[in-house]
């Protein structure tokens, strides 16, 4: 199928039941390779049939530079909060049920997954992760020590540094 096809088809999909607010696509859609990108070419039909344009999607797998990849954020959904999962698959997501569980990790990459599997399913639950990254609410922590005021607490004297 071309671009403009795939884009027709979703406005076929979406136009009565315009309630898609946001959708991401592989960045690789965006790259312009002497002319324009595919992306750019579906979104032009999207846009025409006044739906919401793609977006690139954050396609990072593994953590970098402290934030959470894509894969952790998917498993942080799976676990979910308080005994609720925070993402769910449905009996008509075929492709997903049936690779996500198969997926092995990548033995130089312990962090990331084996690509040379079946993950075209498991990688569009990530980028749909990734666009709205998921932030467990912290858990009100008790105090462990009791709380008896600033007062019986002494403060350092000099040359008590060791202490510290």
């Amino acid at each position: 199928m071309t671009a403009e096809a795939v884009g027709a088809g979703i406005v076929e999909r979406e136009l009565n039941d315009p309630t898609l607010r946001y959708g991401v696509l592989d960045p690789a859609c965006f790259k312009e390779d002497g002319g324009p990108s595919l992306a750019e070419r579906i979104n032009k039909v999207l846009i025409q049939a006044r739906l919401r344009p793609f977006h690139a999607a954050d396609n990072s797998r593994v953590p970098q530079r402290g934030s959470m990849g894509g894969w952790d954020q998917l498993r942080a959904r799976l676990a979910g909060q308080n005994g609720l999962p925070m993402i769910y698959c449905f009996s008509t997501c075929g492709a997903i049920i049936r690779t996500l569980p198969a997926l092995q990790h990548d033995p130089a990459a312990p962090e990331d997954v084996n690509t040379e599997s079946e993950d075209h399913a498991p990688d569009e639950a990530r980028y749909a992760c990734m666009s709205r990254p998921f932030v467990r609410v912290p858990v009100a922590r008790t105090r462990s020590v009791p709380d008896v005021g600033y007062a019986a607490y002494r403060s350092p004297a000099p040359g008590d540094w060791k202490l510290y």
